[in-house]
């Protein structure tokens, strides 16, 4: 019975029985890094309502489409009743697109500061100019019995016009000018936007006669948040934008036809014509409203390449290997060392090493991802590092795990500035870091049985678990 209480204990003291240990000890530790990641999806929230708040007060994503000419016109609809045959007229729209479409300006960008929080905007200066041919009804609707052409209106959706900074005007035939009015001017148009009305245009509407060719230019000021995107409205459009924003992202159903994007910008040009999109150039609006060209448009996101909640929330996906590294570190010393450092001990350092992020989340929300990153990572690290020194009451031991630390937290920040090549870092830091491991302690008796070349103490040195 002695023989076999000596066997337990030694087995209990034995590497193996430390190794496995520890690897319940990092399984463990998943409940605390789930929470800190609970937090950071809590803050990352909270960040978010803090810009839609900012979008609704300084302007949303804008969507520029348009503009169009709309025309309301009659038409004659018999029904049948029995054997009585009712006629009636029944009102209309018809909307025409513009045959050259060209929009062109600047998006100056901005930081506004609301609490802790930093929201991208930008203000946008465009011209909206291009030409509208004759539009002919018969293309629409042959049986219209009656157009009533000093009705139309020129129509401009933009999805937040709370953003517009001043009140716009449309220049007709370089000559006459029309104010905007609130609204798409069309009854049930659930976008929101502004009209002119053409009858103020004489050069466009003359008496009850049809309206005629004419060119038109607007200039615009609104302010916005996210993205800007315009829709192909023209049978030729053409959309050019510069911007002081250093990291756009194109996106919508067309890339640009140029573009340079340096640390002080970008500039890019489209140029899309009316056969890449799937929408008539005139149709009754009875068959299908603005929105059609929803998924026709295009332009710019003013991206902010990975904040720093992506950034916390990278790291962590990181942690089992980050908590490995730690714990094997601190292992390989213990075997190379005459003291133990208890299961209490590992489970304080892995505790260290998981609030390692919850310093880094609430001091980058304060000063920003890197000067965040540095004093986490030397608080921390420091902080283990002299814990462990003192532990195993040894200075070069202390200052091993320092240099192991220094290494883990400067690769993991190389990883987390590695976009497009994160997981290639992380699998290669995993394979070297298994590897290293693996033939360090090649010669170890995982048993605790036989004598270690690497562990020195004796079979009987006191029990620290």
């Amino acid at each position: 019975m002695s023989d076999f209480a000596s066997s337990a204990g030694r087995v209990a003291r034995s590497p193996a029985f430390k190794f496995f240990l520890i690897s319940f000890l990092i399984l463990l530790l998943l409940i605390p890094l789930l929470i800190v990641s609970g937090l950071v999806a809590e803050r990352e929230g909270r960040s978010r309502e803090v810009e839609r708040d900012v979008a609704r007060t300084w302007g949303g994503a804008q969507q520029l489409t348009g503009p169009f000419v709309v025309v309301p016109y009659m038409v004659r609809i018999e029904t049948k009743d029995g054997d009585k045959i009712i006629a009636q007229t029944q009102e209309r729209r018809a909307v025409f697109l513009p045959e050259d479409l060209t929009i062109s300006g600047t998006g100056a960008s901005k930081v506004l500061h609301r609490s802790i929080f930093d929201i991208n905007v930008y203000t946008a200066t465009l011209a909206v100019s291009g030409r509208f041919a004759a539009p002919d009804m018969s293309e629409i609707d042959p049986n219209a019995v009656s157009v009533r052409w000093r009705d139309a209106i020129l129509v401009l959706a933009l999805s937040d016009v709370a953003g517009l900074k001043e009140a716009a005007t449309v220049t007709i035939n370089g000559r006459e000018q029309l104010p905007f009015a609130p609204s798409l001017g069309v009854p049930g148009a659930y976008m929101s936007g502004m009209h002119a009305k053409l009858s103020g245009a004489p050069s466009v509407v003359e008496g009850e006669a049809a309206l005629k060719d004419f060119s038109f230019h607007a200039d615009l000021i609104f302010t916005g948040s996210g993205s800007l995107t315009v829709a192909p409205a023209g049978r030729e459009t053409r959309f050019e934008l510069t911007s002081d924003w250093a990291h756009p992202s194109f996106t919508g159903a067309f890339l640009p036809t140029d573009r340079t994007v340096t640390e002080q910008g970008f500039s890019a040009k489209w140029r899309v014509p009316h056969l890449a999109r799937s929408v008539p150039h005139a149709w009754a609006l009875a068959d299908g409203g603005f929105e059609r060209f929803s998924q026709h448009q295009f332009g710019v996101t003013f991206y902010q390449p990975l904040d720093f909640y992506d950034l916390v929330t990278r790291a962590l996906k990181y942690g089992i290997l980050f908590l490995a590294v730690g714990f094997m570190g601190v292992f390989m010393l213990e075997l190379l060392s005459d003291k133990r450092v208890h299961s209490v001990q590992y489970l304080f350092v892995g505790l260290a090493m998981v609030f390692f992020y919850v310093l880094l989340l609430s001091l980058a929300e304060h000063i920003g991802f890197t000067p965040a990153y540095i004093a986490a990572s030397v608080a921390t690290g420091g902080m283990l590092s002299i814990y462990v020194s003192r532990a195993l009451e040894s200075a070069r031991s202390g200052l091993m795990m320092a240099a192991l630390f220094a290494l883990l937290y400067g690769f993991l920040y190389l990883i987390l500035q590695l976009e497009d090549y994160a997981l290639l870092a992380g699998a290669g830091l995993g394979f070297v870091a298994l590897t290293a491991v693996m033939f360090a302690t090649l010669k170890i008796d995982w048993s605790g049985f036989g004598a270690s070349s690497i562990r020195r103490h004796a079979s009987d040195a006191p029990s620290g678990n």
